[in-house]
């Protein structure tokens, strides 16, 4: 237990030690809310950067890549971090012998820690896409012409997600995407426009003709 605490404070676990610490933290305030609310924390943790649209485009491809955009960014970044987190200390404990590996070894240890959660994460989410998927067909086609609230920092031709609500009150939390040059940020409001096979939507910034 000793050797394992050594590790997960040592370079580079210690990285993956914070972000894992972060996660509960965010799942023990989104259980203590919900709790008190009732309903449930109705909220997402998202990538809430001031990305540009190359950067953003560039992350939403590379999520893709990985299939890690069928499930909540929350789940996401949870997962990244358990997977990373058990990786980098199976790694480090082989090659350091006092729990903290050099400077080089350590990137190496992260990248790679952070390839193979990527990986597991990716499978992961393909296996639970089908509890986080919205609807069918034709409940997704129902959401058309609704207004949706953007939950991700941004939203690029390859990456953004939303909430929208049916037509019976029902929440679900959609893949979206939208050209470039658009100023939608987390809490803009935007028109469902169309959706594809894959359940995602193409979103307008216009919401004018609905008010």
């Amino acid at each position: 237990m000793g050797r394992i605490i050594e590790v997960s404070f040592g370079f580079p676990t210690v990285i993956f030690t914070t972000l894992l610490i972060f996660s509960l933290a965010y799942w023990i305030l989104s259980s203590l809310l919900g709790a008190g609310a009732g309903d449930g924390l109705d909220v997402d943790m998202d990538l809430d950067l001031d990305l540009d649209g190359d950067i953003a485009e560039g992350l939403g491809g590379l999520m893709r890549t990985f299939h890690l955009h069928h499930i909540p960014l929350s789940l996401t970044f949870t997962f990244l971090s358990l997977f990373g987190w058990f990786t980098s200390v199976i790694a480090t404990s082989i090659v350091a012998d006092d729990g903290s590996a050099g400077v080089l070894v350590g990137v190496a240890i992260f990248l790679g820690a952070l390839f193979v959660a990527g990986l597991i994460t990716g499978r992961l989410g393909q296996m639970l896409a089908p509890v986080f998927r919205s609807t069918s067909a034709l409940a997704r086609n129902d959401l058309i012409g609704r207004l949706c609230v953007i939950r991700t920092g941004s939203v690029t031709p390859a990456f953004g997600q939303a909430e929208a609500v049916d037509s019976e009150g029902g929440t679900h939390l959609i893949q979206v995407r939208c050209e470039d040059g658009n100023t939608l940020t987390q809490g803009s409001h935007a028109l469902l426009v169309t959706v594809d096979d894959d359940g995602i939507f193409q979103i307008s910034p216009d919401v004018q003709a609905l008010t």
